[in-house]
């Protein structure tokens, strides 16, 4: 660093300039110039006078006796150096020509920031001043200006605390204009410091340039300069000459938001400049807590600065990196006044709204006394919102033959009137999604939730022993899909079972169907058939001892065609033989496709038409376990049935009845329109109405 000289300024100097003096530092090492007339000498390098790059403006432009301006031509500023206002000398003739012909190749190459600083306006203001002395020496660029002990180039752009009431923030009209950095500083605790420029507006109030009275005033508002970091949006044209600088260990781009980028500039020299008014202690404080209620968040501490610690200052929250909001820490906090044995407020409870998910939060204290720095006080995670995970419950698994059947329930308690995703995995691999579907009265009342939250699936799987576990999807807030059940079963082989439907006979609307069966690998057990009418399973019928079956069934009139299986534990349910016949062709013909459970209500659908009427609708007649419940008519548009039959009109009907708990067989009969006789029996069903919870009440994954 250069070395440097208190030297008071004369009575009239700039208000600015003349109350601060400069700190020592050591003298620099060596017989090259390191350069700090014109810009923070805090930053300039040893640079060899031949690399010097200035333009001043053309003779032609500039009145005699007036300034001229010369033009740094890159990124970095414009400086003054003064043309004497007689007519031009010798020398000052030979300092355009050479200022001349470096601009053009200024112009070429562009020069560097430290080019420019070592070279154009020294040695610009070196060759005005004493030409051929500075052309055979020209390491002795400062000592031309100024003398071989001058000052001039031994201060540097001044701290604002110096002049800004102890404050190390900017002056009034002054914005950051950019900034450096010097590594490992012993104010820092080993930390980065940083060094902040303060550049004033270019209103023409600051006029303290290095001058021909004195240079010291330099240490003011003398360095027309920008590092450009920050405050982009005020233009170079709007950009006056440095005012002073401000320290701090925070990062700019930290400290000031989003006014300054972390684009470096390291300057290690600089590492040891301080001021009395900068020696002070830094913020302390502390977060108590983060919480959150869904997705309202709390932020709760204090903070307080020593140097003044009656005082409530200032806190700046950080969301995830970015800064969130400034609020003063003025809340009463007695037990950290107790602690700390100071007075005044110095709490802080920072609300704020932040979306699902994990997030970071900071805070910062913002210094207001004689220390550099903000302090971060605190780190915190959270998750916000986690909500709740699903819950639901597996029923006990059973297997017909290699058919597994899983069925169950589940709900997502944040968002519980919607249908949850379910993955099923078989021997620790995902198998199915499938969604819960199906109506659980049972459950919506054990929780108070509505919505379809049943499931049941089924699986075919190969003999041997299989593990299944199933899994519920989040839908809410919360993380995580939990387990909500599994069974394990054993698939065995068998054989298969041995039968035949002997005969298939109607009268009247009775179907008669005969036959046998028996399973080889249980010879002594009486053996189910399962009866499908119509591609649609009637019921589970048990063999006799004899494993004969012999079974009776009311049907609707028209052509039926009946398929009987044998059920087995192994792997399938063998057909044991199918038959087609007429039932009751005389008398109207339907069928009752479907019967749902819905709650407390059963939901019946199908058809029906009179054949010597094929546009009429007709009536049908709802019995209730063996009693007329409700007459109801056809009207619905059945377009497949019209095809089948070469009907017209509507002939399909949709009936909704409520039932209490327990079980019911519903039957349906359909009345003729064209002719006189018994109404057709057109199917029929029992179904089992549940008046509470399952067997095993649902628990909670």
């Amino acid at each position: 660093m250069p070395r440097h000289r208190a030297v008071r300024a004369p009575r009239d100097a700039h208000p600015h300039c003349g109350a601060v003096q400069p700190e020592r530092t050591p003298a620099p090492v060596g017989g090259a110039v390191r350069v700090s007339a014109l810009l923070h000498p805090e930053r300039a390098g040893v640079l060899p006078v031949r690399r010097a790059r200035f333009s001043p403006a053309s003779d032609d432009t500039v009145p005699r006796g007036q300034r001229s301006t010369g033009t740094y031509r890159g990124d970095a500023s414009v400086t003054a150096v003064t043309i004497s206002p007689s007519t031009p000398s010798y020398a000052e003739r030979l300092v355009n020509a050479l200022a001349r012909r470096r601009g053009r190749r200024t112009a070429k190459s562009g020069p560097s920031r430290r080019g420019f600083i070592g070279g154009a306006a020294l040695v610009g203001a070196a060759l005005a001043v004493d030409p051929w002395g500075y052309l055979t020496r020209p390491a002795s660029a400062i000592a031309t200006i100024c003398g071989a002990d001058s000052t001039c180039g031994a201060g540097y752009t001044v701290f604002c605390c110096t002049i800004n009431a102890g404050r190390n923030a900017c002056p009034p009209d002054s914005f950051i204009g950019g900034w450096w950095k010097a590594d490992r500083s012993s104010f820092c605790g080993g930390s980065a410091r940083y060094y902040i420029d303060c550049n004033a507006f270019r209103d023409g109030r600051y006029t303290c340039h290095c001058n021909q009275t004195t240079c010291d005033q330099r240490r003011v508002a003398c360095n027309q300069f920008r590092y450009g970091q920050c405050n982009t949006q005020v233009p170079w044209s709007n950009t006056g000459p440095v005012l002073c600088r401000l320290v701090s260990c925070t990062p700019p781009w930290v400290q000031f938001g989003g006014t300054c980028s972390s684009s470096s500039a390291t300057d290690n020299q600089t590492a040891t400049h301080s001021a009395p008014c900068l020696t002070g202690r830094a913020p302390v404080g502390t977060i108590d807590s983060v919480t959150s209620t869904g997705n309202l968040v709390r932020v709760i501490g204090w903070a307080y600065d020593p140097d003044q610690p009656a005082t409530s200052i200032r806190v700046v929250l950080y969301q995830d990196g970015k800064a969130l909001t400034v609020i003063s820490a003025n809340q009463p906090r007695p037990s950290v006044n107790r602690a700390l044995h100071i007075t005044g407020n110095h709490g802080f409870s920072i609300p704020l709204t932040a979306s699902n998910g994990v997030h970071q939060f900071k805070v910062y204290a913002i210094n207001v006394g004689g220390g550099s720095g903000n302090s971060l006080i605190g780190t915190r995670s959270l998750n916000v919102n986690p909500g709740s995970p699903p819950r639901g419950y597996v029923e006990p698994i059973s297997a017909v033959g290699n058919v597994v059947y899983l069925h169950g329930w589940a709900y997502d308690r944040d968002v519980p009137s919607s249908p949850v995703r379910l993955v099923v995995y078989q021997d620790g691999k995902p198998l199915t999604v499938i969604s819960t579907t199906q109506s659980r009265p049972d459950v919506n009342r054990a929780f108070g939730i509505t919505g379809t939250h049943g499931f049941s699936v089924h699986i075919r799987a190969t003999n041997g022993l299989h593990k299944y576990r199933v899994y519920a999807m989040n839908l809410g807030g919360g993380s995580g899909n939990p387990l909500i059940g599994g069974h394990d079963i054993i698939i065995a082989a068998a054989a298969q079972p041995a039968g035949q439907l002997d005969a298939v006979t109607a009268t009247g609307n009775i179907v008669r169907l005969t036959g046998w069966a028996h399973d080889p690998d249980q010879p002594d057990r009486e053996l189910s058939v399962a009866v499908c009418e119509d591609a649609q399973i009637v019921h589970w019928y048990p063999t006799r001892t004899d494993h004969r079956f012999d079974i009776a069934l009311s049907v609707g009139a028209g052509v039926h065609s009946f398929n009987v299986h044998a059920i087995d534990a192994g792997r399938d349910n063998p057909l044991l033989g199918s038959r087609t016949v007429a039932v009751n062709e005389n008398a109207a013909l339907g069928h009752l496709d479907s019967v749902t459970v819905l709650g407390y209500t059963v939901r019946l659908t199908g058809w029906a038409y009179d054949p010597d009427a094929l546009t009429a609708e007709i009536a049908v007649t709802l019995h209730r376990d063996g009693a007329p419940l409700s007459r109801h008519a056809t009207g619905t548009a059945r377009p497949d049935i019209n095809r089948k039959y070469g009907a017209a009109g509507r002939h399909g009907f949709d009936i909704v009845v409520e039932a209490s708990p327990g079980q019911h067989s519903f039957a349906l009969y359909a009345a003729r329109v064209a002719a006189a006789g018994p109404d057709s029996l057109i199917g029929g069903q029992t179904v089992t109405i549940e008046p509470a919870l399952p067997h095993r009440a649902p628990v909670s994954s």
